[in-house]
């Protein structure tokens, strides 16, 4: 009787054992899942795509779209920029962030652009870059006959946490893809960005 006992006890703490073992496989592919739905941030020297997507009531009342460069991601806490006024083509600086901008002389790519070439950029001279004019540096031309938007070649916006690029911790050039409208007044802007620091 006493050995039927231990049997049947032995037996009772193996199944139990065995149970919470397949308990255990069976929360780890709610886990696993749980990391496939975390951003990762943009690793200094790598460059994303980016993309702001919005609509408008008219022409004039655009609601600006924050977006976090380090996240590559929209945002409205934490995000260093905003897309806002026309067609959300303008970027204009968000927090305690400072914005510049470089011309450069050959680069093509934001890929290709590279800390020293962004050294001597001024960081806080300017808020925003949006429209080009006569008057006014941006990043893109508006053509008020055609209706066409066309990004300013080989000119891109530099994002810092500081006042400067040397004190700047976290530093990034974004480029300025295309803005594109549908229908009435939906907007797409693509552009990709490079961290430098």
């Amino acid at each position: 009787m006493k050995m039927k006992f231990l049997k049947l006890t032995f037996a009772v703490a193996t199944l139990a054992i065995l149970g919470t073992a397949c308990k255990k496989d069976a929360v780890q592919p709610d886990n696993k899942l749980a990391l496939q739905n975390t951003t990762a941030a943009l690793a200094v020297g790598d460059t994303e795509a980016g993309v702001v997507n919005n609509s408008s009531t008219s022409p004039t009342s655009w609601t600006p779209v924050g977006y976090d460069l380090l996240n590559n991601v929209v945002a409205s806490t934490g995000n260093q920029v905003n897309f806002d006024s026309n067609f959300n083509g303008n970027i204009t600086i968000a927090g305690s962030n400072s914005l510049g901008y470089y011309d450069s002389p050959s680069v093509t790519n934001v890929s290709g652009i590279t800390l020293a070439d962004v050294s001597s950029v001024t960081l806080g001279a300017i808020s925003t870059l949006g429209n080009n004019t006569s008057t006014t540096v941006g990043w893109y031309n508006y053509d008020r006959i055609t209706r066409t938007i066309t990004p300013v070649a080989k000119r891109y916006a530099v994002v810092g946490n500081g006042s400067t690029i040397a004190g700047s911790t976290r530093l990034y050039v974004v480029q300025l893809d295309g803005i594109t409208t549908s229908g009435t007044y939906n907007t797409t802007v693509n552009f990709h960005t490079k961290r430098l620091k």
